[in-house]
């Protein structure tokens, strides 16, 4: 007669007198100690040898999970393996959902994957997300063929162009969705592979390859008119640093008081503020920047981030300070339109037009090395680079010529 779990609390932590052993069926039986100490355990023959084994303790595990747990070992012995010899793979927890859907993957990936190895994975998740409506979100991965894939990915295309978003924003949505289905693949979480045979571009295009530069005068002329400008105090000192610097927005938007040595006149952008995070940025600050940088400082005294966002202290958004160029190009005559992430070339085509041996301009900018060099040189080079960042900013201040 099988035991009940009414039986086993009624037992369990009091004195007992009853037989050690009791025979549950089905290969389980449980031993009870003096103390009312119990055990499940396993007995069966393996290989033709009468083998047993405890399972766990009751009530660590139930009676139902002995069960179960029994049934599956019973599984492997009626195969002569022994469970025993399983327990590596029994230990480990596998994420798994019968019958995942595209959503149930985008959330998988972006759990065990993108917040753990990308830049920005909101942002990159949210990219995916936008471009799906709910009817493909819900759909069934396994249940899809070559035909629905194209279907889902003309569909992104679609909403994305609904939402006024151009070519470029989908195209890199679909890549990143066969890469997050591809991670799934790879995990054992779906086997559908049948996306694999379409390329992105059968449903949009990358975005143009963007060359354009500011010329000395629009730099000049936006130096020259900053504070004119009806943007706040901690924009204006970003669209200088910018200027200066030729750093990523988002490594300013991202940066704390900490990485600003003022003593020093040292801006570090840490390693994990850098695009890829492969390493750190180290800048000179220029005198010209010093009582900005002081000033915005102090104006949140107990704040971590220095270009914290407006309603409390976490990074500015990218987005928020991309505008910082149309204010300029909408407000200052002779300035054309523009995006903060052409400082970055513009700084580096004049510096180099300048006389600026390339390896300081690389360094400026946070590129990583080529060849040898990224092998054997990790200098910042600071020297050198402020010697020419206090060259460019004579030349925003129109006191040097370029050349």
């Amino acid at each position: 007669m099988k035991i009940t779990a009414a039986k086993l609390k009624s037992i369990n932590g009091k004195a007992y007198t009853g037989k050690p052993e009791i025979a549950d069926g089905d290969n389980l039986s449980l031993r009870i100690s003096p103390k009312g100490k119990i055990s499940f355990q396993i007995r069966h023959r393996l290989n033709g040898k009468q083998v047993r084994y405890k399972i766990g303790e009751y009530p660590a595990i139930t009676l139902a999970q002995a069960r179960e747990a029994c049934a599956e070992k019973m599984a492997l012995a009626n195969q002569n393996l022994d469970p025993r010899k399983m327990e590596a793979v029994s230990a480990v927890e596998v994420e798994q959902i019968e019958n995942p859907t595209i959503n149930d993957c985008v959330e998988y990936w972006y759990k065990n994957y993108c917040l753990l190895k990308r830049d920005s994975p909101e942002d990159i998740k949210l990219r995916i997300t936008s471009c799906l409506n709910n009817t493909w979100k819900n759909q069934y991965v396994s249940l899809m063929n070559k035909s629905h894939f194209t279907a889902l990915f003309k569909s992104m295309s679609e909403v994305s162009s609904a939402r006024g978003r151009g070519d470029g924003f989908v195209f890199n949505a679909i890549i990143e969705i066969r890469s997050m289905f591809r991670f799934c693949i790879r995990q054992g979480f779906i086997s559908n592979s049948q996306f694999e045979a379409l390329k992105p571009s059968d449903f949009a295009t990358d975005y143009d390859s963007r060359e354009h530069y500011l010329t000395i005068k629009e730099c000049q002329l936006i130096w020259s008119n900053v504070d004119l400008l009806s943007i706040t105090d901690r924009n204006k000192v970003m669209l200088r640093c910018a200027m200066v610097f030729g750093c990523r927005i988002s490594e300013l938007c991202k940066a704390q008081k900490t990485d600003f040595d003022l003593d020093n006149k040292l801006f570090t952008t840490q390693r994990g503020n850098s695009k890829g995070a492969l390493h750190s940025i180290i800048r000179p600050i220029p005198d010209v920047l010093l009582e900005d940088l002081r000033h915005i400082k102090s104006q949140s005294p107990t704040f971590k981030y220095m270009f914290h966002n407006r309603d409390g202290d976490y990074p500015a958004s990218s987005a928020s300070a991309s505008r910082i160029a149309a204010a300029c190009h909408e407000n200052i005559a002779g300035v054309s339109e523009f995006r903060m992430h052409d400082f970055r070339r513009t700084i580096s085509t004049h510096l180099t037009d300048a006389g600026c041996p390339l390896q300081f301009t690389e360094k400026l900018l946070g590129h990583k090395m080529k060849g040898v060099l990224a092998i054997y040189n990790k200098s910042p080079m600071l020297d050198g680079i402020t010697e020419w960042v206090n060259r460019w900013v004579l030349i925003l201040k129109g006191e040097q010529s370029a050349l």
